[in-house]
């Protein structure tokens, strides 16, 4: 069991916290995946967890900057399953070498909350493209107000080697924002 702190502690609060998830049946079952989505809230990779979590009981390493690595790396990076973005590309090759390993990636292609990038981040189409990985997207409508939030988890997107990087990222947070904005 991965998590068992929260699952006994944020199980409660994402069942309070989230209104809908539509799509769960889109998350594979048997396949390491990059999860793609957009950034509201702190809470978001809490939302994002959630389904990840009720469907595959597997963690969810998202890439993060290191905000709260003063509470040190075992809580950060074994317990939260955080990838510290100290540099680009220590997050880059520690997310290659998770996805290798069988592992579920989370990435927010529009950067640091607060501070939306003009130009959003190619890293999850070129980790998609070099570790041959679908990329999972999700739109999510996030919220501090209970029963509010919302994820619909979008069918499975495979980048493709020899295409523009950037119109393929742009591509694919036009889905993301399409599946955001489709919720009701």
């Amino acid at each position: 069991m991965v998590y068992p702190i929260f699952k006994f502690l944020f199980y409660p609060f994402n069942w309070v916290m989230i209104k809908k998830i539509k799509g769960v049946e889109n998350i594979p079952d048997n396949t390491a995946f990059i999860l793609v989505s957009n950034h509201e809230r702190r809470v978001d990779s809490l939302y994002l967890l959630y389904p990840i979590l009720k469907k595959l009981d597997k963690k969810l390493h998202i890439i993060t900057m290191p905000t709260w690595w003063f509470l040190g790396d075992a809580i950060c990076r074994q317990w939260a399953a955080c990838i510290p973005l100290f540099n680009k590309e220590q997050a880059y090759n520690e997310s290659k070498e998770l996805i290798k390993s069988g592992k579920i990636v989370g990435i927010f292609p529009e950067g640091r909350l607060g501070k939306k990038e003009k130009k959003l981040k190619t890293g999850a189409v070129r980790l998609a493209i070099e570790t041959n990985t679908p990329i999972l997207p999700i739109g999510l409508k996030s919220s501090y107000v209970p029963f509010n939030s919302t994820l619909n988890i979008g069918k499975l997107i495979y980048p493709k080697k020899g295409k523009n990087v950037e119109k393929q990222t742009m591509g694919i947070m036009k889905e993301v924002y399409r599946l955001r904005d489709t919720l009701s």
